[in-house]
């Protein structure tokens, strides 16, 4: 488990949940149109003048900060490889934005952006965790709640499969010092694809859930080359209500609710974490869902940290149908989009299920995880930072 310095920043979170290389840089304004490889990265607001800020990592491997202020002044900016403890200032400007050059590419970066020192900064990284392997691996931290506090970097990571990770992966989430590896996907689904190769010391945890036949259903159509069979098995909406159920099922069925709360209670615990399904999108999207709500993030914010991963996996699921289409597999491969993304529909379908079994959320995470208010309190204390 990592020790972490925010010590008393987690005793003020407490309290207050209980009552309610040689771097080079260059200054830049940050462009949708500059050829950047990861955006969408998220903000912390900080203590000081900083309302926001955001990173993004550049093709060229360089690094680009922009924030939002409160009034113009100088901005220092601080790089680590520790969310914990920033030491190293990268520069200093009058600008809203940085671009840093020099950082070892093989390390995950956080950058603090303060007027007078990294104690009072906001926080901000790549979400992406840059794995060749896997696209949709991401941290989720970042993100603002309905209060003001802020998911905290580096503590818990939601990936798709890393049964293929090369070697340069496995060195980026050694980087993370994750303490547990929760991976949800059944012994077919790893048999396929390759047990999770993950830093040496981090404990495996096999949390399978199934996919209600889905992968039977898949297998069935594909397998058949035949479009008429191809359209009555996945077409006219059949293929997206047979993900709706199997988000239904995440929160019906009392054997998967067990292990989405294992790993509730590992966070809550303070251990960093790394969750996996096969894409990194249902179980795994269903699971951040949870996490994010446990701890205050607004639904607007669940929503889009859910769909991200449609942008996150679109080259790879092109790739698919492609394969599928040269293939001779399937002459209308798109009917295949619905099982290779995600859509609005399934989460507001388990959210449903939710309001439907529990009446509410909060009593879902109560009766239905078996999370008792004093772990609720140690997860926001353990996630949640100024």
């Amino acid at each position: 488990m990592r020790i972490r310095t925010t010590r008393l920043a987690t005793i003020a979170v407490m309290a207050a949940l209980t009552v309610g290389g040689t771097v080079a840089v260059t200054s830049a304004q940050a462009s949708a149109d500059a050829g950047i490889a990861e955006a969408n990265v998220s903000a912390r607001g900080g203590l000081g003048i900083v309302n926001s800020a955001s990173a993004v990592a550049n093709p060229d491997g360089t690094y680009t900060i922009s924030w939002t202020d409160r009034r113009p002044g100088p901005m220092h900016v601080y790089a680590s490889t520790d969310v914990d403890r920033f030491t190293q200032l990268v520069g200093t400007t009058t600008g809203d934005s940085l671009t840093v050059s020099g950082l070892d590419p093989a390390k995950r970066w956080y950058f603090n952006v303060s007027p007078s020192g990294p104690f009072i900064g906001v926080v901000t990284a790549p979400r992406s965790l840059g794995l060749k392997s896997a696209p949709n691996a991401r941290d989720i931290g970042g993100y603002r709640t309905g209060w003001g506090l802020t998911v905290k970097y580096g503590q818990v990571f939601r990936t798709d499969a890393l049964g293929k990770a090369t070697e340069a992966d496995v060195a980026r989430l050694a980087n993370l010092a994750p303490d547990v590896s929760a991976d949800f996907r059944t012994d077919v689904e790893i048999a396929q694809n390759g047990v999770n190769k993950v830093p040496a010391g981090t404990q495996v945890k096999n949390l399978p859930i199934a996919d209600g036949n889905l992968t039977n259903i898949t297998n069935a159509a594909v397998g058949s080359k035949d479009p008429v069979k191809q359209q009555e098995l996945l077409g006219d909406g059949k293929a997206a209500a047979a993900l709706e159920a199997i988000y239904k099922g995440f929160v019906d069925d009392p054997a998967q609710r067990a292990q989405f709360t294992t790993v509730l209670k590992d966070i809550a615990d303070g251990k960093t974490v790394i969750y996996n399904c096969t894409a990194g999108k249902d179980r795994t999207g269903w699971m951040s869902a949870i996490i994010l709500k446990a701890v205050g993030v607004d639904d607007a914010t669940v929503y889009s940290d859910f769909l991200a991963s449609n942008d996150n996996l679109r080259a790879r699921n092109e790739a698919t149908k492609a394969g599928l289409l040269a293939g001779g597999l399937m002459q209308n491969p798109s009917l295949m989009d619905p099982l290779l993304y995600v859509q609005k529909s399934y989460l507001d379908t388990a959210f449903a299920a939710v309001e439907k079994k529990y009446g509410s959320f909060d009593n879902y995470l109560r009766t239905g995880l078996n999370i008792d208010s004093i772990t609720k309190l140690k997860l926001q204390a353990q996630l949640l930072t100024f």
